[in-house]
């Protein structure tokens, strides 16, 4: 687009104080002037001639080579011979994880679909922030890539319709400085079918379908949606977790309710839930011998100024192990209970809240604030909404909790519906 009226502006601009603003408001102000007094066609003319910064270790050449998402895009691509020559070839398009695929052929592509019997051309629904078109061809092709045998492909598409609903925020997400990464959360029989890992090791490696679907959610979050790291997903270190991030709730050892029935489904649907959340924050809670031991340990996990929780507010979601789960049930606490429990008792202590954050959280949250200029501390949470409790994994006295981005409520839909 070499007519595009465009003017960089140094970076970084956000949280600069304002003699900083001023330099940059001087530096970038006769680009924008020069913009909007010159003539359609010199600007065109100046673009065309203008010579675009490359980052020397990202491997795309441009947001727009390759993209086939493109209305034009041609439906196929014929690939060099040899499964080296074409992993290459993806990889420096950008349309990898950076790790090897498994070649999506139409071989592979027409068995998936024949397969599961879903029609290629049905319309998911746009991703952000590039808004490319998700069909259940394309989610199929990134399943194939990610590995996923066609019984996972149902699973991989309801998460799609979950992640791209307005409340769960995905522009925001895909592009933010925050290391946050869609998480996927499966619950009902399908987690048993499909072998999907509830109990030992369910965030990590090793569980084939845990691996391959939430790499195939990853790959269409960057194929379809564009995250490309450096262009439109900037975020500062990003996380492991961004390469995968899928597993099932262990029902089984569950005290309460699943997650997909306090949400409003039946015990007999499957069900994904989407997050927009960060890695896991392990809570080690060997000593206690009550609830009340265990759940001062989360709340003083949780009760960190460095997560957006602290100053956006939004959800946290507490996994909580099936030992920690078990005690808590045993005198007769229930999800409700740990969430007021963490209402009253998460609170970040003053001294850790230093002069910036202390007059964000008085403007932002001040229903949480304690005393006159936060000097008994900030609340972490205010409204039993904002945290979400789960169970997963195995023996062991460790939970977990994943603080959000903030700014994004989950998501659960039916799989298949």
């Amino acid at each position: 687009m070499p007519g595009l009226a465009l003017a960089i502006v140094p970076h970084p601009v956000a949280k600069q104080p304002p003699d900083r603003i001023g330099e940059i408001a001087e530096t970038v102000f006769p680009d924008l002037v020069h913009l909007l007094e010159t003539d359609a066609t010199v600007l065109a003319a100046e673009g065309r001639a203008r010579d675009v910064p490359r980052k020397s270790r990202l491997r795309y050449n441009s947001l727009f080579e390759g993209n086939f998402n493109a209305p034009d895009a041609s439906p196929t691509l014929k690939a060099p011979d040899g499964w080296d020559a074409v992993n290459r070839l993806f990889y420096q398009r950008g349309w990898t994880d950076g790790l090897p695929i498994v070649l999506p052929t139409p071989e592979r592509y027409e068995k998936m679909l024949a397969a599961t019997g879903l029609d290629p051309a049905v319309e998911i629904g746009k991703v952000e922030p590039r808004l490319g078109m998700a069909t259940v061809g394309k989610i199929a092709v990134n399943a194939i890539m990610a590995g996923c045998e066609p019984a996972h492909l149902p699973v991989v598409v309801a998460a799609v319709r979950a992640m791209i609903q307005p409340q769960f925020n995905l522009k925001a997400l895909q592009c933010t400085t925050h290391p946050v990464t869609v998480m996927t959360l499966v619950n009902g029989p399908i987690a048993h079918e499909l072998d999907i890992n509830a109990t030992y090791n369910c965030m990590g490696q090793g569980a084939l379908a845990n691996a391959v679907i939430g790499r195939a959610v990853r790959l269409v979050l960057n194929n379809i949606g564009g995250a490309t790291p450096g262009v439109l997903d900037r975020s500062t270190q990003g996380s492991p977790a961004k390469y995968a991030f899928c597993f099932a709730e262990n029902e089984a050892e569950n005290p309460w309710s699943p997650l997909h029935v306090e949400r409003g489904f039946a015990p007999g649907d499957s069900t994904v839930t989407v997050f927009g959340v960060e890695g896991p924050h392990n809570v080690n809670e060997h000593f206690g011998a009550t609830a009340e031991d265990v759940l001062l340990t989360v709340a003083g996990v949780l009760a960190t100024p460095g997560t957006n929780n602290s100053y956006l507010g939004g959800e946290t979601l507490i996994v909580l192990g099936p030992e920690h789960a078990a005690l808590i049930a045993r005198e007769n606490l229930t999800k409700d209970d740990v969430k007021q429990f963490m209402i009253d008792r998460a609170i970040i202590p003053s001294h850790h809240i230093g002069p910036g954050q202390r007059r964000t959280f008085m403007e932002r949250l001040p229903h949480r604030v304690i005393g006159p200029n936060a000097e008994g501390g900030m609340h972490m949470a205010s409204d039993k909404a904002d945290i979400i409790v789960a169970v997963a994994g195995g023996a062991g006295r460790h939970s977990c909790l994943m603080p959000s981005f903030g700014t994004t409520r989950a998501v659960t839909v039916k799989i298949g519906g």
